[in-house]
């Protein structure tokens, strides 16, 4: 059998899936086209980079024009992901895009850490081979997840850290050029609307750097949709209870009139992977989250200072949006489509900024998150943490997972050794995570990555009298459609392990059929890979 691998594959399904569509033939879209320089390696100076790696791994599809008038970009997402699951889907590049009309030159880019074998590929790791037919990007994940742990576990638990360095502006690629005034025009870039229920054109990969007032709480950034409601005004959905909202709203309880915002776009995969979560932790509360993305590359940040500000910016990022929000004076936004992959409401009182200036490259590249269908930032070094938490407060947990599939549902595997550990496992989880509003448990045999398993666990391993356990009221996801009170939920927690004789379990529970088939015919899976493998890679289902 010739060696071959899902990355192999991935264009060429797209590629017939749209091929119809007219957007591009296979071949336009595979990707394969050989780099026009050397692969840089990790770790990585820019996001450039970092998808000329995804490139040199087939992991990458460029699409010459999209026209996202008629939502093209937004169907094709939701078709790789029908494909391929959320993550396990490519990322594509966007040359040109069609917006209000218009073909606005790109590229956009879509899905850029979606995929779990990026996750690897961000720290210098290649992907993991799972045999064959390379199915599994969970296990680069894990992977990249274990690689962070061990830097936690050298330093006490936290994150390293490597100060920024500051760079002069003619240094900085991301000050290539220089916009103020009524040259800037955000309407030109390849900002879109995802969905045609959507207010309208959104920023929503934008790095959104504030300062609180207080220096002792110092800057944060994180990612916060901005609407673009003109040429030089950002609707900024800083969320109640996000870091952003805090230190805007200090600033004007402390009389401050005028908040100070830099919003970064397509920094560096380290940068961009430190956005989507809360990192900031040590003694004091606070630590400089630049420098966690120093210790997480491995070397030092190289920042910039802002046009109109004070603020630090990553210097090879792709574009930096400044602007002066008007602390006393708050607007509507929305409706926008939620991470749950339902329409969020509109907001009647929503900060928004006034922009004063935008530096970028020349030709920056875009990215965009199609919102609850590609991805969202990579997961790994985020996880790294909580997960070496976790199994530090209760060594039996074997594996952990937040499912961005379905956002609000956590599995935990445990190596149980007690009656009544599940439900004590999934109760500390749910009282510690306000993301997780469902906690299934099972057994250490269980992949908490794999949904059939996990499915199949609870259909054959839990009986629901007894074995779970619901809460009235519990810290809640905001943007959870289902919640009344904001803030707020219930929560259950599910106990899918075999129920020992003292749970009121049977004595002998059955044992899988594919573990008896492994263990009485081992060399079976790989004589069917071997001599079967090919046919099963490349049969597709036709219509009639």
């Amino acid at each position: 059998m010739s060696a071959f691998s899902r990355r192999e594959v991935i264009g060429s399904v797209v590629g017939a899936a749209m091929a119809g569509s007219g957007c591009a033939s296979p071949s336009a879209m595979s990707g394969k086209q050989p780099l026009n320089r050397p692969v840089p390696g990790a770790p990585f100076q820019s996001m450039r980079d970092y998808i000329a790696a995804l490139k040199a791994h087939n992991l990458l599809i460029t699409i010459p024009r999209v026209d996202q008038d008629s939502y093209e970009g937004t169907a094709l997402m939701y078709r790789a992901r029908d494909l391929y699951t959320m993550r396990g889907a490519p990322t594509f590049l966007f040359e040109e895009i069609r917006i209000d009309g218009k073909w606005i030159k790109g590229p956009l880019l879509v899905n850029e850490s979606g995929h779990g074998w990026g996750e690897s590929i961000i720290f210098g790791l290649d992907p993991v081979d799972d045999g064959p037919v390379m199915l599994d990007p969970f296990n680069s994940y894990r992977q990249a997840r274990r690689h962070v742990e061990k830097k936690l576990i050298k330093n006490n638990g936290e994150y390293p850290t490597i100060a920024p360095v500051a760079v002069d502006s003619a240094h900085a690629p991301c000050k290539e050029v220089v916009l103020r005034g009524d040259d800037i025009d955000l309407t030109k870039f390849a900002f879109i609307q995802c969905n045609p229920a959507d207010a309208g054109r959104y920023i929503n990969t934008g790095c959104v750097f504030t300062r609180h007032p207080n220096p002792k709480y110092g800057v944060n950034f994180g990612t916060y949709r901005c609407h673009l409601r003109g040429p030089r005004e950002i609707g900024l959905q800083t969320s109640v209870g996000q870091t952003g909202y805090r230190h805007l709203v200090a600033a004007r309880e402390r009389g401050e009139k005028i908040g100070h915002v830099s919003i970064v776009l397509t920094p560096d995969p380290y940068v961009w992977s430190i956005t989507g979560s809360k990192m900031s932790y040590g003694a004091e509360g606070v630590v400089d989250e630049l420098s966690i993305a120093g210790g997480l590359a491995g070397r030092a940040i190289e920042v910039v200072k802002s046009e109109t500000n004070d603020l630090m910016i990553p210097a090879h990022a792709e574009m930096v949006i400044e602007g002066e929000v008007p602390l006393d004076d708050v607007r509507p936004e929305g409706p926008y489509g939620e991470m749950v992959g339902y329409m969020g409401a509109r907001f009647e009182d929503v900060f928004w900024m006034r922009v004063t200036a935008v530096s970028h490259r020349v030709d920056p590249w875009i990215m965009n998150n199609y919102t609850g269908v590609s991805a969202g930032t990579p997961m790994a070094a985020r996880h790294a943490r909580p997960f070496h938490l976790l199994k530090k407060e209760m060594p039996e947990i074997v594996d952990w997972f937040p499912d961005t599939r379905s956002v609000g549902t956590t599995y935990v595997s445990i190596d149980k050794n007690r009656p009544e550990q599940g439900l004590e496992v999934a109760k500390a989880i749910l009282e510690a995570d306000y993301f997780s509003k469902i906690v299934i448990v099972v057994d250490k045999d269980i992949d908490v990555m794999n949904q059939h398993d996990l499915l199949a666990a609870v259909g054959a391993r839990w009986q629901p009298w007894g074995n779970h356990q619901v809460y009235e009221s519990m810290p809640a996801l905001p943007v959870d459609p289902s919640i009344v009170t904001p803030g707020k939920g219930s929560k259950i927690a599910i106990d899918a392990t075999i129920q020992w004789p003292e749970e009121g379990g049977r004595e002998n529970f059955a044992r899988l059929n594919r573990t008896m088939l492994e263990q009485g015919a081992p060399d079976a899976f790989d004589a069917a890979d071997k001599k079967y493998g090919d046919i099963l890679l490349n049969w597709r289902p036709m219509r009639s």
